[in-house]
């Protein structure tokens, strides 16, 4: 038990670490034609973002033509939310229809932990795209959003 428990933490430690910097691979996905491109961003100004692909072609989009920029990787929070609600949760109604008392509430709590490591676990082994820039809502595609650049980091 005591090694399942240290191989349960070291997968959730086991997250990417990437930095939060421009040499990560970003999806950008352009209004109209929905077409994705995938590169580096080499430059953003007021009027174009600017990627580098893995072909090494330099790609310009401008900001209007801006629908959603992505990233990979994704928050652990919401998996280990999730495994600690479902684990914790079951612990509790188990706990409930027994009787209840003291004992159920530390069993309650550290399985809510262990269900948190379990489910940050999971959701590092995922990899998923994290949304970055996405367009708010009602902002046309023919008006600069410049102003509306609202980056997620």
């Amino acid at each position: 038990m005591r090694h399942c428990a240290w191989v349960l933490i070291g997968l959730a430690l086991a997250a990417p670490a990437a930095a939060q910097d421009s040499s990560r691979q970003v999806w950008v996905t352009q209004s109209g034609s929905g077409e994705i491109v995938s590169g580096r961003i080499v430059d953003l100004s007021a009027e174009s973002l600017t990627l580098l692909t893995a072909d090494q072609r330099r790609v310009e989009v401008p900001i209007d033509r801006l629908l959603r920029i992505e990233t990979r990787g994704d928050s652990l929070k919401n998996g280990a939310a999730i495994g600690a609600l479902i684990a914790g949760g079951l612990v509790a109604l188990g706990c409930g229809q027994a009787g209840g008392g003291g004992a159920c509430v530390t069993a309650t709590v550290l399985d809510a932990g262990l269900g948190a490591l379990i489910g940050a676990g999971v959701d590092a082994l995922n990899g998923g795209r994290s949304t970055l820039y996405s367009r708010p809502a009602g902002t046309p595609a023919g008006r600069t959003a410049a102003v509306h650049l609202k980056w997620k980091f």
